[in-house]
């Protein structure tokens, strides 16, 4: 596996097409946060398993499959599935349209990484462990205490 380095960048996803392919319980958390700074989300699914989804608004849901042709004008992509050979096929095709795309089955077959976030009224901090999410949100909560 070829370890990747990654160049941190806060980004404005306001009003930014936002492509999320599964609808599981990582899913569901990365739309909550997308959806906090304004992103414009479409998620595509075969089902829905994370309940929480239903309650969510200001989201398209669509059941079906990923095709190629719904990254039209998308601004990013996170791929969510259970399927780490699906996942690392749009990766690949994200990759080469210079899409940024996640992929949650993999610490390297991506081109962005979502970091554990502090935002309060003085900052905003994005934290990242190197792909290893818990070892980000203990940091996190640490630093939240003394924020």
């Amino acid at each position: 596996m070829e370890e990747k380095d990654f160049f941190p960048l806060f980004v404005n996803v306001k009003n930014k097409k936002i492509l999320i392919i599964g609808a599981g319980k990582i899913a569901y958390r990365k739309t909550e946060t997308l959806l906090k700074y304004g992103a414009d989300i479409l998620v595509i699914t075969k089902e829905i398993r994370e309940e929480g989804f239903k309650n969510l608004k200001n989201i398209d849901i669509k059941i079906g499959e990923f095709s190629e042709n719904l990254l039209k004008n998308a601004f990013m992509v996170i791929c969510a599935t259970d399927n780490k050979e699906l996942n690392e096929k749009i990766y690949k095709i994200c990759d080469e349209k210079n899409i940024l795309v996640n992929n949650i089955t993999s610490k390297t077959d991506m081109n962005c990484r979502f970091g554990s976030i502090i935002n309060n009224e003085e900052y905003t901090l994005g934290i990242s462990a190197k792909g290893n999410p818990k070892k980000a949100k203990e940091l996190r909560e640490k630093l939240e205490k003394i924020l």
